[in-house]
């Protein structure tokens, strides 16, 4: 852990791919973590990337910034709005994503594993990283 020490600076300048900008995969060490990937991203993004998948090994905290979006968790499914949150646990299976154009959302998840073990079921793309009976085993 990093000790008196801080950074501060605009996400645009940082952000990797898809708006991720804290977490293992950055470069700059005071944004670099294996605790958590934090993101912030806006909806015509997430519209571009969205595909069917799960995560494997990390839980997903999503908030709603601005706008809303529609989805299914595990075939429910899910709208949701500005000031409104949800949280995806292992293995709940995403699909059907679409976010209004003003949609703007905050994106915590833990633990920063590579790829953030997503698994794409179009592609059955397996993730690297810890596997889910580790995380278990710390809830």
């Amino acid at each position: 852990m990093k000790k008196k020490a801080f950074i501060t600076g605009h996400i645009k300048d940082f952000a990797r791919g898809k708006g991720w900008f804290f977490g293992h995969f950055m470069d700059e060490k005071l944004l670099k973590s294996d605790l958590v990937d934090v993101a912030w991203q806006e909806g015509k993004t997430v519209n571009a990337n969205a595909q069917k998948h799960y995560h494997v090994g990390t839980v997903e905290i999503n908030i709603v910034i601005a706008g809303s979006a529609s989805f299914t968790l595990n075939g429910q499914p899910i709208r949701v709005t500005k000031g409104d949150f949800y949280v995806i646990w292992p293995e709940t299976v995403i699909d059907q994503w679409h976010a209004s154009n003003n949609a703007e959302f905050v994106i915590i998840r833990a633990p920063s594993i590579k790829d953030g073990g997503k698994v794409n079921l179009q592609s059955r793309k397996l993730p690297r990283g810890r596997p889910t009976k580790r995380l278990q085993s710390a809830i």
